[in-house]
């Protein structure tokens, strides 16, 4: 889409609780060695109080702030989250009272750790669809009230934190941008992988009107741990390693560049061994695949705007350059997007 379109300001938030792999040495069967050889991850930011909402506000105040926006200047606001604190309202409209954003409509999207990508495409659309539009996309999550202390496997790869991006078809005075930039996407899905990564919702409805000689019903997934996650690592892998690269591909196709035009790719960072295999696939230079792993662990949504932020702000990525956002995750899901930051 010839879009003009341009990422006013970025912001992120991590929780001020930092767990290291030795911490987790001392509640379950592991070892600082264990972690980091498997995961690349060394720490990583857990609420300690903090709610998935407030974690969202904290990541869009410094965006709007890094933007030069106001807040009732904001058109849209969409939250991705797979933990959000209520059913309802959604994170959204919190996120619009707690910042004042009094003129923006609001809605929630869960695509796991695709949300991110999928979010920022959606926005493109609006972009592409109404003048003068600007948006404000925060991804946060709260792994750690859904992940499973006892389970070696899988609780030492999450954490807690919230990313933030404000884009808009207008700079932040009002002024024109120009449509000639960057930009394409790519989106997939395979819901016959869903039972790979579950974490259950709701249980099946019980009421005064239920039968009570009807049978249980079996989970479509034989998932067993609750609202805790539960995931098939191998699978999960295998995946993610031929998926992201897939999507890198395409989007490149379709917007007409050569891998050899991008500076960075800014990926989902689930785990540092899917990182290095993506971009052996690609034949990447492995400087251009951008992670933050090691510090974060694997934030879900969160990943790519808070990876994103951090490299911003440490001055590496800059104006101008041309990015490739990508994400994978449970669904399960995965896309790209091309873009000029």
């Amino acid at each position: 889409m010839n879009i003009p379109y341009k990422i006013l300001g970025n912001g992120s938030y991590l929780p001020e609780l930092t767990v290291d792999n030795e911490m987790y040495a001392q509640i379950i069967d592991t070892s600082d060695e264990w972690i980091t050889t498997r995961t690349g991850i060394s720490r990583r930011h857990l609420c300690d109080g903090e709610t998935t909402s407030e974690m969202a506000v904290k990541a869009g105040a410094k965006a709007l702030e890094d933007a030069g926006v106001l807040p009732e200047n904001i058109d849209i606001i969409i939250v991705t989250t797979l933990t959000p604190d209520y059913t309802t309202p959604n994170t959204a409209c919190i996120v619009q009272a707690d910042l004042k954003a009094v003129n923006a409509f609001c809605f929630d999207l869960n695509a796991a750790c695709t949300g991110f990508i999928q979010a920022f495409d959606v926005a493109m659309h609006y972009l592409n669809a109404t003048e003068p539009v600007t948006v404000l996309i925060v991804s946060a999550e709260s792994l750690s009230k859904i992940a499973d202390f006892t389970d070696r496997r899988t609780c030492v790869l999450f954490g807690d934190g919230a990313g933030a991006v404000v884009v808009s078809n207008r700079e932040a005075n009002g002024a024109d941008i120009a449509p000639a930039r960057v930009y394409s996407s790519f989106f997939g899905a395979d819901g016959t992988g869903g039972g790979y990564m579950t974490g259950k919702a709701f249980e099946v409805a019980v009421h005064p009107f239920s039968d009570s000689d009807q049978s249980a019903r079996a989970d479509r997934f034989g998932h067993e741990t609750g609202i805790y996650l539960s995931m098939k690592g191998p699978e999960v892998y295998k995946f993610a390693t031929t998926a992201m690269p897939s999507a890198v591909e395409k989007v490149l196709e379709r917007a007409k560049i050569n891998l050899t035009d991008i500076d960075y790719v800014v990926p989902h960072q689930a785990n540092d061994r899917i990182l290095q295999a993506a971009a052996k696939r690609l034949g990447l230079d492995p400087e251009k695949m951008l992670s933050n792993i090691a510090e974060t662990g694997n934030t879900s949504s969160a990943s790519v705007p808070i990876c994103l932020d951090q490299y911003v702000r440490s001055g590496l990525i800059q104006r101008g350059q041309t990015l490739i956002l990508t994400g994978f995750g449970g669904g399960l899901t995965y896309g790209a997007c091309a873009c000029i930051f």
